[in-house]
């Protein structure tokens, strides 16, 4: 009788050990899948980040391209927004200060007039995709938005020259070796962005 009680005993000690090791055993599961689910999910979210961290670095390989042909172009308006501001770097006195400002803000409200005139036939370009209309129609509109945004560079082209011109020789020949650098780093800029994009091209073959 005293050896039934010891085996029954050893029997049930052994079925709740059996019980509590499964248990822990779908806990473990569950904290597995969990912790995947969380790795799955950050690596989702860093992938996304990824992405959007290289087109805004113009590293897209898609994107890239039509940002190298923006470079030359983009050195005027940076031009226009910081020249006002050198006033020690160049030496400017006071009354050049306040011309380039002049043309600063004069420049600053054709830019406000001419996104809002590109908003309007981007709102078009919309629309006639929406309409499906025919390929020639989509064609003529692309070509007007492109024609807007070639209008606002050339502004800034125009806009730097006049202010070069209140510039005096000495400040000229300063203000061309900062923008020398200033095409340097962008070269180099793009040489980076084709350097990347033949590598992502070698890695998708």
């Amino acid at each position: 009788m005293k050896k039934l009680l010891i085996i029954a005993t050893a029997l049930l000690f052994m079925a709740g050990y059996s019980a509590s090791a499964q248990a822990g055993h779908d806990h473990d599961n569950k904290q597995d899948q969990k912790q995947g689910m969380m790795m799955q999910k950050s690596g989702m979210m860093q992938s996304g980040g990824m992405m959007q961290d290289m087109m805004n670095k113009g590293k897209c390989p898609m994107c890239g391209q039509m940002m190298s042909q923006d470079m030359p172009m983009k050195k005027y308006g940076m031009m226009v927004n910081h020249l006002p501001n050198m006033q020690q770097q160049l030496t400017l006195n006071d009354k050049q200060v306040e011309q380039l400002y002049d043309l600063q803000t004069e420049y600053k409200k054709q830019q406000i007039d001419f996104q809002s005139e590109l908003r309007k036939k981007q709102m078009k370009l919309k629309k006639l995709l929406d309409d499906m209309v025919p390929a020639n129609q989509v064609e003529k509109q692309m070509k007007d938005c492109a024609d807007t945004k070639v209008r606002m560079k050339v502004a800034a082209y125009e806009t730097a020259g006049k202010m070069k011109a209140v510039l005096n020789n000495d400040q000229k020949e300063q203000m061309k070796n900062m923008m020398m650098q200033q095409d340097g780093m962008m070269q180099g800029q793009g040489d980076m962005k084709k350097q990347g994009e033949m590598m992502q091209n070698q890695n998708n073959k």
